[in-house]
């Protein structure tokens, strides 16, 4: 009986399906027959402009909700205008005018009292403009225009701060190439602006070498002045009240005149070339095309925004419909061109894809582009792209700061403060043929430079089918290209004395034969590390199996970690998990190893040359230079006398990139018939970097080999 119920349940509810639910399936209507109301009108907040007797510019709309107040001022200056040898200088300039100190208060007492007050301040300098922002809760509205007026007016570039955001600048030059979609972006623009193009090059070690305080102070003192600043504010206040409040906080700042404050030219040639960066270690290549773009006063600006729509800028585009949804060859794809301000954008197109169908993704993106230019674009293209837009405009105001961020924008890049509602209208107004005009004109599919960054050999097919290929280097340069090496030429007088003075120091520290025994160390040592943030202790314990394999554990207050080099391959274990040492991490280790005095004494191929003498703590050295096929390079100080080595010197690399180091060694002992230093001093760039107090060192002590073994 109970299965019979059951059953008739389950026929009542079918019944219930068809005689209900599938009529009104029947009856909905096709996406394409839905019809919108046309938008509403916007209604955007007024908005004060107001120019002060210095010359300041500032927009402020009130804003009630809250009370809190908002600011964000653009500053007339950028990156653009530093020089090619001190590229970094804008970045680190905006960034310390912050951290470095203002007026009478220091850059700690500044964070102290923002965070006693549960305010922010910012300060940056990008490539165009600089900017700066403030929050704070109106009761503290005065405080904080102090401390601004401060930072912008009066900043005291505390060195320690500068040298704090040199470090951090070098970590991230070390870091560039770690990140394969950073490196194609990069070496993507400077194929379009050019390698030297102030929109493209990037900073080295040496440009940041090359800055010191004075150019912060003279940058500033350059471009900072009240008639190259526009600020926005918004928030709980008083308009009236708010411009007093300004007005006074930089009453003692006069205006002045700035000259070269014309962008950089860009001068582009349209051409062909297919480029390559190699990577090693993806499964995947990174694809950029394209050419120069264009100005946001192009005429063809507002059917070129269209076209964008259409063609690569959302999910429903041509690019991700036809390379990604029906190939199926791009994990993520997209397509713009792109239209700026004050320079010319770029028009790109991108795709990842799996290394096995590069150039078939690259076909494909390049018969997207020639479509553009040579058929109309579907009437539902272009309803659906300009719905897209309409439907998004709304968002563009929908908060006080985008509007008055907005105006800002086009007050500094002199375009109207209307600009937005004119191209709304304007982009009602684009046709099918517009865009097909726009595209024949602003396009070149014959023209494009096509960069691939991957693993060649995994490619579908070679890069040389689409052209000439041109491999670009990313080694990141140790020096300035300019720099000259003071190596004196070697003679055959210089290198018997070095082999001569070489040979006693062996002979000294044990013999060769004592040293050719050893096949492992295990050294276990205390070491002092000085860095900008501090002074902090670790303890070291290192297995080393010769000619070369290295597991390394430390111990830090931040965490322990360990890492591993077996003789081909790197990787550090930590708390994160296990993760591959980068190619300059693996050289350093390989470097490492020449400098090391057992496996110095060990080399059988190295060159070896008297380069003179020295005198330190009241020791005559001889100065021997040590190179090997690899092209390592290191200056050995030996005391004249004992014949011990007293120091090494040599180009190195730490966490934050390329240093000159000298490491003072003493406290010799005999360990298994070698004299070995159980004391050593690093220097890096004359300032004391590491204290090493050796422990322990055990000679040809079983190793086990699983510690060189990745899991």
């Amino acid at each position: 009986m109970l299965k019979t119920i059951r059953s008739f349940k389950l026929i009542f509810l079918a019944a219930f399906l068809v005689l209900f639910i599938t009529p009104a399936i029947r009856s909905q209507t096709n996406y394409k027959d839905l019809k919108y109301p046309p938008m509403s009108e916007l209604k955007i907040p007024q908005v004060k402009r107001e120019v002060l007797p210095n010359g300041m510019i500032v927009f402020l709309v009130e804003d009630h909700s809250l009370p809190l107040i908002e600011l964000s001022a653009k500053i007339r200056t950028g990156s653009v205008y530093e020089l090619a040898d001190k590229v970094g200088l804008a970045e680190i300039t905006g960034s310390v005018m912050r951290t470095g100190g203002a007026g009478k208060r220091t850059g700690d007492l500044i964070d102290d009292e923002l965070e006693r007050l549960g305010a922010s301040i910012e300060t940056q300098i990008g490539s165009t403009e600089g900017g700066a922002n403030m929050s704070v809760l109106k009761e503290d509205i005065d405080k904080g225009l102090s401390i601004l007026a401060d930072i912008l007016m009066d900043p005291k570039f505390e060195q320690d701060k500068i040298d704090l955001a040199k470090v951090e600048q070098k970590s991230g030059i070390s870091r560039r190439n770690d990140f394969v979609g950073q490196l194609a972006d990069r070496e993507f623009n400077k194929l379009i602006y050019g390698v030297q193009s102030p929109y493209a090059r990037t900073t080295e070690y040496y440009t940041i070498d090359n800055i010191k305080r004075e150019d912060l102070v003279a940058f500033h003192k350059k471009y900072f002045h009240p008639n190259s600043v526009i600020v926005g504010i918004w928030g709980d206040f008083k308009t009236a009240e708010m411009l007093q409040k300004i007005k006074k906080a930089f009453a003692g700042w006069q205006s002045a005149k700035v000259e070269g404050l014309d962008l950089p030219k860009v001068d582009y040639q349209y051409r062909s070339s297919v480029d390559l960066v190699k990577k090693e270690d993806v499964n995947q290549s990174n694809i950029y095309l394209g050419h120069i773009g264009g100005r946001i006063n192009d005429p063809d600006y507002f059917a070129l925004t269209v076209m964008n729509s259409i063609f690569g800028r959302s999910f429903s585009s041509r690019l991700f419909k036809k390379v990604r949804s029906e190939e199926g060859l791009a994990y993520h794809v997209a397509g713009s061109y792109n239209c700026n301000a004050g320079f010319p954008g770029t028009f790109y197109v991108l795709c990842q894809t799996k290394s096995q169908s590069t150039v078939e993704a690259i076909q494909y993106m390049k018969d997207e582009i020639k479509k553009l230019t040579t058929e109309e674009v579907t009437d539902e293209e272009l309803s659906r792209a300009k719905e897209g837009y309409f439907n998004s405009f709304a968002f563009k105001f929908d908060t006080k700061q985008k509007i008055v961020e907005r105006l800002m924008f086009y007050e500094y890049y002199g375009l109207p403060l209307d600009f937005m509602q004119k191209t709304k209208a304007q982009i009602e107004q684009v046709t099918k043929a517009d865009i097909l005009k726009a595209a024949k004109s602003h396009l070149h599919p014959d023209d494009l430079v096509i960069l691939a960054v991957g693993k060649p050999q995994d490619f579908d097919q070679p890069l040389s089918v689409l052209g000439q290929v041109d491999t670009i280097d990313i080694t990141i340069p140790e020096s300035s290209p300019l720099a000259k090496k003071e190596i004196p030429q070697a003679s055959e007088a210089s290198l018997a004395q070095g082999k001569e003075i070489f040979d006693k120091m062996v002979i000294a520290c044990g013999g060769r034969s004592a040293f050719s025994a050893i096949k492992s160390t295990v050294t276990k040592a205390e070491i002092s590390a000085s860095t900008p943030q501090g002074e902090f202790q670790m303890s070291v314990a290192s297995t080393v199996v010769f000619p070369f394999k290295l597991n390394q554990e430390m111990n830090t207050p931040f965490g322990s970690s360990t890492v591993v080099y077996d003789g081909e391959k790197g990787w550090v274990v930590s708390a994160q998990g296990t993760q591959d040492l980068p190619e300059s991490q693996i050289k350093e280790i390989k470097a490492d190893r020449f400098r090391t005095f057992i496996s110095l004494f060990q080399y059988s191929d190295l060159k070896v040359q008297y380069v003179g003498t020295d005198d330190f703590e009241g020791k005559k050295l001889d100065i021997l230079l040590f190179s090997d096929p690899s092209g390592n390079e290191m200056k050995l100080f030996v005391d004249q006398t004992s014949y011990l080595p007293v120091k090494e010197s040599y180009r190195g690399r730490g966490m934050m990139g390329p240093t000159n180091n000298d490491e003072i060694f003493s406290d010799f002992r005999e360990v298994s018939g070698v004299k070995l230093p159980f004391h050593k001093v690093t220097n890096a760039d004359g300032k004391k970097y590491t204290e090493t107090r050796v422990l322990e060192i055990n000679i040809n002590t079983p190793v086990d080999e699983n510690l060189f073994i990745k899991k």
